[in-house]
């Protein structure tokens, strides 16, 4: 095992033990922690309920999806903030992405 890979590993303990849920299969949110140009990246995903925000507009006959965009967005940035906070309180250094969401361990 490489040393990113076992960086990636103590990243992603770290965050389950914060109390986070991993993402997984089919849809449903939660963070990943992945490698990518040989670093080390976290990201947070919403349930595709919230991602599918932009195909629903306000005016939706039935209202269902009516402040999808809303909670798209205040869900992003609480658990941006969330991560940030935790990430740092276990001593990593992060980076944040100049595109989306989501950082790079430093």
């Amino acid at each position: 095992m490489t040393v990113l890979e076992e960086l990636a590993q103590r990243v992603q303990f770290d965050l389950e033990s914060a109390g986070l849920t991993p993402r997984a299969d089919g849809g449903a949110g939660g963070f990943a922690v992945y490698l990518l140009d040989g670093q080390v990246h976290v990201d947070w995903f919403t349930h595709e309920r919230l991602d599918s925000a932009d195909l629903h507009s306000p005016g939706h006959p039935d209202d269902l999806f009516a402040d999808t965009t809303r909670r798209y967005e205040t869900a992003t940035t609480a658990m941006q903030g969330a991560l940030d906070s935790i990430l740092t309180s276990f001593g990593y250094r992060l980076q944040s992405r100049g595109f989306g969401s989501g950082y790079t361990i430093a």
